[in-house]
């Protein structure tokens, strides 16, 4: 799988580069030349969140020290500032990383620089967001070297280190130094302990990520024509880092009018006999195109209860595209759905997917959820079925494959398959708003909450549902900042590419823990695990750094 668009090298980002030292072990290091305004700098702690020009409060290291999976990756932010008058020229080396002749190479450590997003003040719940004024927080990941700091505004970079598998145990140190021109003017020690655990690839994480993925937003913005070649080029990249982070399911559009009208994967005719008929060629080529990334283990179809229980559909005997509006339980409804289901099922079973499909609804009334359930289950007894929501009695959830509670409901059955649990704008915390009240670290606390909790994952339903079209603009609708997407992009057209945030990252952290913590064994840690029973993801950074020392304790024994 690629991922040269997640990370890049800074061997050679300047074609004049000299480091504060020899990397040899036995040469001492030079002493850095200060030139123009003098540089400083300190590692800030990866759950920092900074709004634009604030400062750093805390003690001034310029040492990374941690301790370290095989195959993992792991992340620290570090803050560039300077008080007498602006450094510009800047570029960056990072030495290999080495014990003796075993090495963790240079090219395993990227740099990315913080942009500024236009995010809130206060998290709020669902709707509150009014009267906003521009508030810019660091979150978005660019790749974009930064080779200045003013006087007003501190630079933030973000460091991320891929431990390879298979080396062998050990201490292993590099540096990063910050040059201008031939002069060295700052250098940060990396330091790792690397012990003698493998953390699996991603593909076969155990823990069940699933971002609803809204991939028309993208085509819309960027007047691209959605399933065409610069479509799959387009968004290819975009989906490439969601897999990364071990995204387990497909999300896709069986009917115009699943989340918004005039977007389906599944386009629907009733002929001029009266017979409907789908044609399934985008739907197939779009799940062929994910599992190509590596999302490939659930294919979740919405929905026969969506955002409008209208379906979109051609009318021959009309020559007109147009909708048609039924209640969920009519006659009608039944008999059209009952007939698509058929269909549908020898579609599957013919593309040999019939095992991976899950027909999946989110947050329907309990009454509807009920008789879509009882129609699905009488068409056939092998369907799966998915459902996002709260509240269900006891039968009804039984009957579910794929069951996600919202936060803080207990659920009354213990059957389902997939047992996750999801965040929507009806918390203010955790979540994964973009809100000078909300840390990043609530996004890692989300696994821990999973396992505290006996869940196998968690569900969120916006990876990329952009309804603006400036990029940095992440205050959709009136909810709080962040609520519609997890990742940035750089713009709209067919050009775009995909940015990562400080929360995704910190997410994908979360699981990695998640998966450290069975490997190593729950039972283990239920001290920890425990601090994160409640909901409200109270003290969220100091839990998930506790819980996160007790696995590094835990791992060198």
């Amino acid at each position: 799988m690629m991922k040269s668009h997640i990370y890049i090298s800074f061997i050679a980002l300047s074609s004049v580069l000299f480091s504060c030292h020899d990397h040899n072990e036995n040469t001492l290091p030079q002493e850095p030349v200060i030139t123009d305004g003098e540089l400083l700098g300190s590692f800030v702690g990866k759950f920092s969140r900074f709004s634009k020009g604030e400062s750093y409060q805390g003690t001034v290291t310029t040492e990374w020290n941690d301790t370290v999976w095989t195959n993992e990756r792991v992340h620290q932010q570090i803050m560039l500032w300077t008080s007498q008058e602006s450094v510009s020229g800047l570029s960056y080396e990072v030495s290999d990383i080495t014990n003796g002749e075993n090495i963790i190479p240079s090219e395993n450590v990227s740099l990315r620089f913080i942009d500024y997003v236009m995010g809130d003040a206060q998290a709020l719940t669902c709707g509150y967001q009014e009267n906003r004024s521009d508030i810019y927080i660091g979150d978005a990941l660019s790749e974009n070297v930064v080779s200045s700091v003013s006087t007003t505004d501190p630079l933030k970079i973000w460091i991320t280190v891929n431990i390879p598998k298979g080396i062998p145990a050990g201490r292993y140190a590099g540096t990063l130094s910050v040059d201008q021109g031939a002069n060295c003017l700052m250098m940060f020690d990396l330091s790792f302990v690397v012990v003698n655990r493998e953390l699996p690839d991603q593909s076969e994480w155990k823990f069940n990520l699933d971002l609803w993925q809204f991939p028309f937003q993208l085509a819309s913005l960027g007047g691209v024509e959605p399933f065409s070649t610069a479509y799959y080029s387009m968004v290819s990249p975009f989906y490439e880092l969601l897999s990364e982070a071990g995204q387990k399911s497909i999300t896709t559009y069986i009917k115009d009018g699943t989340f918004n009208k005039g977007q389906t994967m599944i386009d629907w005719t009733l002929t001029k006999d009266g017979e409907w008929k789908f044609d399934y060629s985008n739907f197939d080529s779009y799940v062929e195109f994910m599992q190509s990334l590596g999302i490939d283990q659930q294919i979740n179809c919405f929905s026969l209860g969506g955002w409008y229980n209208s379906i979109g559909y051609q009318d021959e005997n009309r020559g007109i595209y147009t909708y048609k509006n039924i209640a969920i339980g009519a006659d009608e409804y039944t008999e059209i759905w009952s007939y698509f289901l058929d269909d549908f099922a020898s579609h599957l079973i013919q593309k040999g997917w019939m095992d991976k499909a899950v027909i999946y609804m989110d947050e329907n009334l309990e009454e509807d959820l009920e008789k879509i359930v009882n129609l699905i289950n009488s068409n056939n007894s092998k369907w799966k079925i998915g459902y996002a929501g709260r509240e269900l009695n006891t039968a009804l959830e039984r009957k579910l494959y794929d069951y996600s509670t919202i936060i803080g409901y207990d659920r009354t059955a213990t059957n389902n398959t997939k047992a996750t649990f999801y965040t929507s704008c009806s918390q203010s915390h955790p979540n994964n708003y973009v809100t000078l009240e909300t840390e990043t670290a609530e996004m890692t606390w989300m696994a821990w909450h999973a396992l505290a909790k006996g869940f196998n994952g968690y569900t969120r339903w916006a990876f990329d549902y952009w309804t603006k079209s400036d990029p940095t603009d992440v205050r959709d609708g009136t909810n709080s900042a962040g609520d519609f997407n997890m990742i940035y992009r750089t713009g709209n057209g067919a050009d775009a590419k995909p940015v990562s945030s400080i929360r995704f990252e910190m997410l994908r952290e979360g699981i990695q823990d998640y998966e450290k913590a069975k490997i190593i064994g729950t039972v283990k840690m239920q001290d920890v695990i425990s601090l994160f029973a409640d909901t409200n993801g109270t003290n969220a950074k100091a839990n998930v750094l506790s819980a996160q020392e007790k696995l590094k304790q835990l791992s060198v024994k």
